[in-house]
């Protein structure tokens, strides 16, 4: 598959890391701490060609463990010169025991090679046995059902070419909840508390948002902002051709803006029972880039429900929950916009390590947004962008984290438009 990295080789890879990682890593950390250097240095200079043989014991002695981590690091050291995963459209799995299984590959975005030294901290794969081990690739169990789409994005191929080295990111929280309307369907309860299905079915004044969208459009174009983020449910079928337009119209032939995500709307799947919360993502031209569907439920109870619906049911949405997980290996690293509850609750997202979220929410408030992204930083280095359906209170509209000490700083640049400007560094040698 790769060069001299062969199926079979990715395989076993599979199988000695499940073994003597994943089932069995607090001995092996443990026998390293005690190995002297020498010894260490000739595990680690192990012919790969005798895996086969050694893969088919069945007692495994302390010195058995030391060869499969020489193993195990001459594996993570030969793929390490293997094409920066930017540039692979797709993703490595092996199937063992019944169980399947995805190479993870942990290292610096552009995000964060530019934090200055005295703002890094260690994450956690940097510390404990795990930083012992000293492994850049990882082999993570995926759910058997799970539809996982990495593919190749070629949408901030031009940041190579910033003269300042910054990507400026802009967040409108242009609309709540209040300004969009909300259906329920009374007659087709679910479960055990007869909980009904809602959905945003429009918006109430489709004109003036989209003039205000518009405007937004335009002031994030003359600021120069790189990406847009767009909130959660706060979006329409005509909203979203709206944007398309002007971006192929106003932006396509000289692009500033490289990507919006377009926030999320409800999607009817042919039945009107069933419809699914999309987050839909639009490159340069207004072209769909990429598109994710929420996976997570989200519950009314009944009182929330009384509120918004005048009835005594709790509610959820949506309908459909979605089984695949989309991200894009882009210049600015692996890229995902999990929606709202998805980025605090699904446990994929978090086990996969993205290393730019952008998040669309529509929730009261940005605390476990917060602590949720520094968790992510702490585990992945990862950055994370959330835009909330929050216009009228700006500590709960917007937040945006890098993997580094103090916070980034947002400035309004013009209503319903906040700007960070992040420091990147493009540099993959």
């Amino acid at each position: 598959m790769y060069e001299n990295i062969d199926d079979d080789l990715l395989a076993q890879w599979c199988q000695l890391y499940v073994r003597f990682v994943i089932k069995d890593q607090q001995r092996l950390a443990a026998l390293l701490t005690v190995c002297n250097s020498e010894k260490l240095q000739r595990c680690l200079s192990s012919p790969l060609t005798d895996i086969a043989t050694f893969l088919v014991k069945t007692e495994i002695s302390d010195d058995d463990f030391l060869t499969a981590y020489g193993y195990l690091h001459v594996l993570d050291s030969r793929f390490w010169q293997k094409p920066h995963p930017h540039l692979l459209d797709g993703c490595i799995e092996s199937s063992l025991n019944g169980s399947r299984y995805v190479l993870t590959r942990i290292a610096e975005h552009p995000i964060a090679k530019a934090i200055p030294e005295e703002l890094r901290f260690k994450r956690n794969n940097n510390l404990g046995t795990t930083g012992l081990l000293n492994l850049r690739y990882h082999w993570q169990e995926m759910e058997h059902s799970t539809e996982l789409e990495m593919r190749r994005s070629n949408v901030f191929d031009m940041f190579t070419e910033l003269a300042d080295n910054r990507l400026n990111v802009g967040l409108s929280p242009f609309a709540d909840h209040s300004q969009m309307i909300w259906q329920h369907d009374p007659d087709n309860a679910r479960g055990v508390d007869n909980r009904v299905p809602f959905r945003c079915s429009g918006a109430k004044n489709q004109t003036g948002l989209q003039e205000r969208l518009m405007t937004v459009l335009v002031a994030a174009r003359q600021q120069q902002v790189h990406i847009l983020l767009l909130p959660e449910l706060v979006m329409t079928e005509t909203l979203q051709k709206a944007l398309s337009d002007w971006l192929e119209k106003h932006n396509a032939f000289e692009p500033i803006i490289r990507l919006i995500i377009a926030g999320t709307r409800h999607i009817i799947d042919g039945d009107p029972h069933i419809y699914s919360n999309r987050c839909t993502v639009l490159n340069y031209i207004g072209d769909v880039e990429w598109a994710q569907d929420k996976r997570q439920p989200f519950y009314l109870t009944a009182e929330e429900a009384g509120d918004l619906f005048g009835i005594a049911s709790p509610a959820f949405e949506p309908t459909q929950l979605s089984q695949r997980l989309v991200i894009r290996h882009t210049a600015l690293g692996k890229v995902a916009t999990p929606i709202c509850l998805d980025f605090l609750c699904d446990k994929l997202w978090k086990l996969m390590p993205v290393d730019v979220f952008f998040i669309p929410a529509m929730s009261p408030n940005l605390k476990r947004f917060r602590d949720n992204a520094e968790a992510a930083g702490n585990a992945w280095g990862s950055a994370a962008f959330v835009c909330n359906a929050q216009p009228d209170h700006r500590q709960q509209a917007v937040h945006a984290y890098r993997p580094a000490k103090g916070d980034l700083l947002f400035e309004e640049k013009a209503p319903f438009l906040f700007i960070v400007a992040v420091d990147i560094d493009m540099n993959y040698n």
